[in-house]
């Protein structure tokens, strides 16, 4: 597990969990801390659609004399203009943290465009350091997607008063945080907030936090209600009688896949019903969400969402398609390289491409 060094005021920057060395893993849970000048800190991870992201990491002080206004500014004027060892020591932490998420994920990582400021806040009394850098690949990419996960992959610990806030930089709208965030910019709507915050003391599991970006109009993303002003009373009802006409075909289509008649006409996976081979609708939104993927980018989320392996047999059972279905499904996307499968006991272990046990025993096993 990676987290970064954070003995001093640079390294709480660093605080991602990735597998790390064991030199780096060794440093402990006690250098996660806010250094001691300082009361709160906020990481702001911003997204973009190519997977980077600008990591910056932010402290604070409290301000509340004009004699500790000052001292801050002095201590402000050295840090930016001298090579600090708080900030050479930031970069350091930057690029062994990219060197060690290139080695697990196999995604080249690079960390560049550092930058430094800090300054007295106007009107807010209190003091800030800033530092920042360009995580290049953090992020996995899809042809519509962009997911935040598998950097997270020992899970993630954030201190009290410490925050991490996602933003993005994108055309794209937030479709997916787990768990659910403490605020969100919007508090209505996640596909319509520019930002979503999680707040310490908080320790989160393997592959948390998790966090989703997609394009609006994507399947699976809210899309705005747009009311026709210029129709006429007769347009509407027409445009109504239409629409009913098409719900009506789709009850009548979804009675027959499920009582077997087409199946019959056209035949099902394993000999049962052909409604065995697409996903039913359920009242989960998730659920009805991920139906609308592709089958093998459904395959990916649900590993994504489940630490990166699942059972055969709970894909089986999440998907509801038949054993056959699966069983061709994850050898073609074995084949390409996108899983892979390894057989413990009488059960096959599926997971995503660097995410394999390292063990021939069951990673299960002790669930």
């Amino acid at each position: 597990m990676l987290r970064a060094a954070v003995a001093t005021l640079a390294a709480v920057l660093l605080v991602v969990s990735l597998a790390a060395s064991p030199a780096v893993a060794a440093a402990g849970a006690d250098r996660l801390q806010t250094p001691d000048r300082f009361d709160t800190t906020t990481f702001r991870v911003t997204l973009y659609e190519n997977g980077s992201a600008t990591w910056t990491m932010a402290h604070y002080q409290p301000l509340e004399t004009e004699n500790e206004t000052d001292q801050f500014r002095a201590y402000a004027t050295d840090f930016e203009n001298n090579e600090t060892g708080l900030y050479s020591d930031f970069v350091a932490d930057a690029e062994a943290l990219t060197t060690t998420g290139t080695e697990k994920t196999g995604r080249q990582m690079d960390a560049s465009n550092f930058q430094r400021s800090a300054g007295v806040e106007p009107g807010q009394n209190r003091g800030a350091v800033r530092m920042s850098f360009l995580w290049t690949n953090f992020a996995r990419t899809y042809a519509e997607r962009v997911v935040v996960s598998d950097v997270f992959d020992d899970g993630f610990y954030l201190g009290a008063g410490q925050r991490m806030v996602f933003e993005h930089d994108t055309s794209m709208v937030f479709t997916a945080a787990r768990p659910t965030p403490a605020s969100r910019s919007d508090p209505d709507s996640l596909q319509a907030s520019g930002s979503i915050t999680y707040a310490g003391e908080r320790s989160f599991t393997s592959s948390r936090p998790y966090v989703e970006l997609a394009q609006p109009d994507t399947p699976g993303t809210a899309t705005p209600n747009v009311t026709n002003a210029s129709a006429t009373p007769g347009e509407t009802m027409w445009q109504l009688a239409l629409v009913l006409a098409v719900l009506a075909l789709g009850v009548v289509a979804a009675a027959a896949w499920r009582s077997g008649a087409a199946g019959a006409v056209l035949g099902g996976d394993d000999g049962g019903t052909a409604a065995e081979s697409v996903s039913e609708p359920t009242p989960d939104t998730a659920v009805e969400e991920s139906a609308l993927l592709d089958d093998d980018d459904r395959v990916i989320k649900l590993l994504e969402e489940n630490g990166g392996r699942m059972k055969q047999v709970d894909i089986v059972e999440t998907t509801e398609w038949s054993k056959s279905k699966v069983s061709m499904l994850l050898s073609d996307m074995e084949e390409n390289g996108d899983i892979s499968k390894l057989r413990v006991g009488r059960e096959n272990i599926i997971s995503l491409a660097g995410e394999e046990p390292d063990a021939a025993g069951s990673p299960f096993d002790e669930e």
